[in-house]
């Protein structure tokens, strides 16, 4: 059977998405998809002294799905949180990224920084817990990613969760039509506080 993958690509309208084999032989020469959050050393790109010294900042690193190139074995890709630039590095010499500790030498502590880290921890633990406790979520609110139609996220309320299955019964808002969902294959966010 064929694997498909329904790919955004980033700085692309999302209608513009599409149902790729990422596996099909030459098609890509490499795919890789978000792994964790980690620290790495780079120049202060908020800093207004041209001359800045290094800072610890937190970025993505990756884990590859399909490799047909080889990589030096020391480097690896990184995606820093806020500008997105893109780099590579040793990745057994990345610290994880485990909480905001302040003490941490070379951390500068930036407001949009530290809220950009909090948005990709809170949105973690959500996906943790859809994946892992769904039973839990029983009337509250999500947004699920819609792989077919004219919007690309829609508003819903979890009604149930059928533990033979793993779907979640979710109450679209907008036409109040029920969907089963498998949280383990379609995107979901919860909404709200909590």
């Amino acid at each position: 059977t064929r694997k498909l993958v329904l790919v955004e690509y980033d700085d692309v309208e999302w209608h513009r998405r599409e149902w790729i084999c990422i596996y099909k032989k030459g098609l890509f020469n490499m795919f890789m998809v978000e792994h964790s959050l980690v620290w790495a050393d780079r120049v202060d790109p908020l800093s207004k002294n041209s001359s800045s010294s290094t800072v610890l900042w937190p970025a993505l690193s990756f884990t590859t799905l399909v490799a047909d190139v080889d990589l030096a074995s020391n480097q690896r890709p990184l995606e820093f949180l806020l500008d997105r630039e893109l780099t590579f590095r040793d990745y057994s010499r990345l610290q994880p990224f485990q909480e905001w500790d302040p003490k941490l030498p070379g951390l500068r502590d930036y407001p949009e920084l530290r809220a950009a880290v909090r948005g990709w921890f809170e949105m973690q633990d959500g996906q943790r817990i859809l994946v892992t406790t769904p039973s839990v979520l029983v009337g509250y609110r999500v947004e699920v990613y819609r792989a077919e139609g004219t919007t690309q996220w829609y508003t819903a309320v979890i009604v149930s969760y059928n533990e033979a299955t793993r779907d979640l019964t979710v109450t679209d808002d907008t036409v109040l039509e029920e969907h089963n969902e498998d949280p383990c294959i379609v995107q979901m966010r919860l909404i709200g506080d909590g």
